[in-house]
């Protein structure tokens, strides 16, 4: 009986999975037990509650998950800043000191906030750091009914990847495409997200909501489309996109 926990913390919407044997006994986001919306802060709750429904302790548990590679996404960080220089200076001088204070040693964030739950054998647990997008992936793959699928994925910028497309069969999820940080159908959508006067990572459900109250027909509405395509955005044959990094700072993301 192989008996996974999945967590999720240190961005937004933190939260908490268990699955055994490949089926979800229970799940929960944070900010249920804590009433603090979008909370990051480790889900000491919504493990805790998790562990409790299934009657586990964290020594029984086989693995710990987290959903990405933090010292990938961390290289991304520094690459994106050197290859904008000095553009992104000033949120440069803020993320960093974070980055080399907290999320750099994640692992022992992690050790720390599982502590506040109960006692535990630090060297029986064995913690996993799969890539974002695979995170993605199989969230949808493995729960799902089906043997051998097709797995496209698409959010703001996980390392580096900002979408991909992969094949899921059996029990395997293999990479086929991946689109690269800047380029990117999530922070763009964010960025218009920003520029409509709501928070990213928080408002973009308004603009979803929103959206049908337009009129796609409109002259204003066509103009509008005419000029993203011209200047903003560029779609290729094979559905991916360029972004015009002229009119957009995501490098400072």
């Amino acid at each position: 009986m192989i008996k996974i926990l999945g967590i999720s913390a240190f961005y937004h919407d933190s939260a908490a999975a268990l699955i055994i044997d490949g089926e979800i006994i229970a799940a929960a986001q944070e900010e249920r037990f804590t009433r603090k919306k979008h909370t990051p802060d480790f889900p000491v709750n919504a493990v805790r509650y998790c562990l409790e429904h299934s009657g586990y302790t964290i020594d029984e548990l086989d693995a710990i998950v987290f959903y990405d590679k933090p010292l990938l996404k961390f290289e991304r960080l520094l690459e994106t800043y050197y290859a904008f220089v000095p553009r992104g200076l000033r949120q440069f001088i803020v993320s960093i000191p974070v980055w080399l204070k907290e999320k750099m040693f994640l692992k022992k964030m992690l050790y720390e906030g599982l502590a506040e739950i109960e006692k535990y054998n630090k060297k029986k647990l064995k913690l996993l750091f799969p890539e974002h997008h695979l995170s993605h992936a199989a969230s949808a793959f493995y729960p799902s009914p089906f043997k051998e699928a097709a797995i496209l994925t698409v959010d703001g910028v996980g390392e580096w990847a900002t979408a991909t497309i992969c094949q899921g069969k059996d029990n395997k999820i293999s990479l086929l495409k991946e689109m690269r940080f800047p380029h990117s159908v999530g922070l763009l959508y964010s960025a218009f997200t920003f520029y409509l006067g709501f928070r990213v990572n928080s408002g973009e459900y308004k603009l979803m909501g929103l959206a049908p109250y337009g009129n796609p027909k409109s002259e204003q509405t066509k103009n509008f489309i005419k000029l993203i395509n011209k200047e903003i955005v560029t779609v290729k044959d094979d559905g991916s996109i360029w972004l015009n990094q002229k009119y957009l700072t995501m490098q400072q993301v």
